[in-house]
């Protein structure tokens, strides 16, 4: 025996009490029995699992695939009783024969089996819901063994082992049940401590996220993300910040930052921004949370309203210069004041219903009379400047039967602007008053104007109305001998308006009430629009040049203890008044007028209330018959003197103060004696035309007026206090001759 072999068992056997010592102790001490930890948990607090590199989820999310839904949405066929088993059922109830009563207590001992098989099925039921539940419980924390607290596990190793003991041998068995309780009471002082821990974020996707960014960055396999990569366990915190270190060949351009922002943002939950930073040792990239939008203040707005009679706007009126007009408040309480000179010399409105359009063209009129200005209203409507009919000065064409006498107001202007030229060019005169030409409903009037002008041009004229090429030349040439245009669009059409294209020609747009298709036709789609406010004096005017300034243009107060209609009815009262006022204060010249303006003709009423009769219509303007049984009708004429009512009748007030429609008065009473040597009676067209008509050959007015100024050979007109004026003889005579000729 060589002196080697009690050293050898010797050795093997110290090796064997150490494995077996190492063993015991990692076995009571808590720790995995074989490979390393599977947690991060210590010998007193719990942790996280800790997924291994080669573990593949694939499996699992395979087996979650593929897994059968829990509810199917294919109906199933509800499954029959085979036709044998049918056939023996319907066999069992209808035999009858020998045996049958043996046959019947077989059956029912049969079904006394089933029921007592269900119930304790029941039974085992219910017991297994409760294993379930038990099992539900405890499985989860069960489950958790790895994250336990060392500590925690070797409690219940000692508690087994004791129990193990005190099972198989008897002589230690108070010991073993004394080292089982004291185990469970220290077990139980350590539960709180053996909840598992929730894997911080950087647990859960800093490996996936490093697998992506290593590609990405262009490193090697070998490298850590410890090195190059730190995320916080828990990203939804407010200072959570990601540190992403760069190497050496990252260039930073944009496109490789958007790559890294967007790989952060679709990986990771929220939203980041990063800031990169290429100086010092290291060049870094740090995320942190996208700040939220600060929230963006209300826009500035004009005030509510401005009043047309507050002191301070009157001071503002009081300072202004010759071409400079107050136009309202902006969105910071600023007057704003424009000039209507140079490029700006002629502006254009299109503001909708209820946008207050009317009472800035009076607040612009009101501005007009302070600049001594002569202003022409041409408003085929009658409706918005109501409150200038009969200002000195002011030359109103509203009658929308009448086109020639706007057609004439237009062309008439044309004439004082090629006037004023002629004397600027040659130095006879420099400056001149303001002239002011109001033109609304622009729309509505080149529809009035082109009907009447299809109506009357001769064979071979051009389908185009002339006049807006009058117009288009005062928009041109006015700034320089001070004639201006305020026109009201709805819309502006180059076809309405002979085919001559405005809007470039008004470099100055007002809108109000506005829709977004109006803002585009009139605007053009590359100028921004503001938002709609559909209120009463709230508009925006804008230059070409793409300004956009919002403004409440002044307003009469409003009453609310009045109707619409009285306060418009107050309103106009005031301004007139106050029209009348500026007049007598700031006076008027005629100057570089050179002539009157045409004067419009008589306004004559509507065919419509012309054919009413007196007898068979009492609503209508006549009235209806009044006297009692006097006799006396529109009718017939008196018998005193060719009055229309007798002197001793029964008259109402009313009766008094009605006219006779041409025609009537001449029925079988005594005729008006008339002295044959009077010369004959001069009358205007318009009179002409209400006392003649289509059975005498006469047309109606508007032909009247067109063939006077078209045709040559019609009768020469005496001017008496500048009107034409015409005799009944010659009129008839001219019609006759021409259906002479016909």
């Amino acid at each position: 025996m060589s002196w080697k072999a009690p050293f050898l068992a010797a050795w093997s056997l110290a090796k064997f009490l150490y494995r077996a010592a190492r063993s015991t102790a990692r076995f009571y001490g808590g720790r995995e029995l074989r490979g390393p930890a599977r947690s991060t948990a210590t010998a007193w607090s719990a942790g996280t699992r800790v997924q291994r590199e080669d573990q593949e989820d694939a499996a699992a999310m395979g087996s979650v695939a593929w897994a059968p839904p829990r509810i199917s949405l294919v109906k199933q066929p509800r499954r029959q009783p085979s036709p044998w088993a049918r056939k023996a059922a319907a066999w069992l109830r209808t035999y009858s024969g020998k045996g049958s009563h043996t046959l019947d207590r077989a059956v029912a001992a049969l079904r006394w089996t089933f029921r007592a098989a269900d119930r304790a099925s029941a039974l085992d039921r219910a017991v297994w819901r409760g294993l379930t539940a038990a099992y539900r419980t405890t499985a989860p924390i069960l489950g958790n063994w790895p994250c336990w607290p060392y500590a925690a596990r070797g409690l219940v190793r000692v508690i087994l082992t004791a129990l193990l003991v005190f099972a198989l041998v008897p002589a230690w068995d108070v010991w073993a049940v004394l080292v089982a309780v004291l185990a469970t009471a220290a077990l139980g002082a350590l539960l709180p401590r053996m909840a598992p821990i929730r894997p911080g974020d950087d647990v859960v996707y800093g490996p996936r996220l490093w697998v992506v960014l290593r590609e990405d960055l262009k490193l090697p396999d070998e490298e850590e993300a410890a090195g190059w990569l730190q995320l916080p366990a828990r990203l939804d915190a407010d200072d959570a910040r990601i540190a992403l270190r760069l190497p050496w060949t990252f260039r930073g351009s944009d496109m490789e930052k958007e790559s890294i922002t967007a790989l952060m943002n679709s990986r990771l939950p929220g939203e980041w921004v990063g800031r990169y930073s290429f100086r010092g040792d290291h060049a870094t990239a740090v995320y942190t949370h996208k700040p939220p939008p600060k929230p963006t203040p209300p826009a500035p707005e004009p005030p509510a309203a401005v009043n047309i009679w507050d002191p301070k706007v009157q001071e503002i009126l009081a300072a202004l210069g010759p071409d400079e007009f107050y136009l309202g408040q902006d969105t910071f309480d600023r007057p704003v004041i424009q000039k209507m000179a140079d490029e700006q010399n002629s502006w254009a409105l299109s503001i909708g219903s209820g946008g207050g359009k009317s009472a800035f063209l009076q607040w612009l009129a009101v501005q007009m009379l302070m600049k001594r200005g002569t202003i022409v209203v041409i408003d085929p409507k009658m409706v918005s400047l109501t409150p200038l009919i009969g200002i000195e000065g002011v030359h109103d064409y509203i009658n929308p039967r009448a086109p020639l006498d706007m057609r004439a107001s237009l062309e008439w202007v044309a004439d004082v602007l090629d006037a004023r030229n002629f004397e600027k060019k040659n130095g006879i005169r420099t400056a001149f008053p303001p002239l002011y030409v109001f033109l609304e409903e622009s729309n509505h009037l080149a529809d009035v104007l082109k009907e009447q002008h299809s109506a009357d041009k001769k064979t071979g004229e051009s389908a185009a109305d002339p006049v807006w090429r009058d117009v288009a030349s005062i928009l041109r040439l006015g700034r320089e001998v001070n004639v201006h245009i305020i026109a009201v669009f709805q819309d502006l059409k180059d076809n309405q308006f002979g085919g001559v294209s405005l809007s470039p020609l008004f470099p100055l747009k007002f809108l109000g009430s506005y829709t977004e298709n109006q803002w585009k036709r009139i605007m053009g789609s590359r100028t921004e629009m503001p938002a709609i406010q559909k209120k009463a004096g709230r508009m925006v005017f804008a230059l070409d040049t793409g300004e956009i300034t919002r403004i409440q243009t002044p307003y009469a107060p409003w009453n609310p203890e009045l109707t619409k209609d009285q306060n418009q009815q107050e309103a106009y009262r005031l301004l007139t008044a106050y029209y009348k006022e500026l007049r007598a204060t700031h006076g008027y010249t005629t100057e570089g007028l050179y002539q009157a303006p045409p004067e419009p003709s008589e306004e004559a009423p509507p065919a419509f209330i012309l054919a009413q009769s007196r007898d068979s219509a009492p609503e209508g303007r006549n009235g209806g018959l009044e006297g009692g049984n006097e006799g006396e009708t529109a009718g017939r004429a008196s018998h005193d003197d060719a009055h229309v009512t007798p002197l001793e009748g029964h008259v109402t007030p009313s009766r008094d103060r009605l006219r006779l429609i041409p025609g009537q008065g001449q029925g079988s009473g005594q005729e008006a004696v008339q002295d044959p040597t009077a010369p004959p009676e001069l009358l205007t067209l318009a009179e002409i035309s209400r006392r003649l008509g289509p059975a005498d050959g006469v047309p109606k007015y508007d032909t009247l007026r067109a063939n006077k100024t078209r045709r040559d050979d019609f009768p020469q007109p005496t001017v008496i206090n500048g009107k034409e004026l015409f005799t009944e003889s010659q009129i008839r005579a001219y019609y006759a001759a021409q259906e002479k000729k016909a």
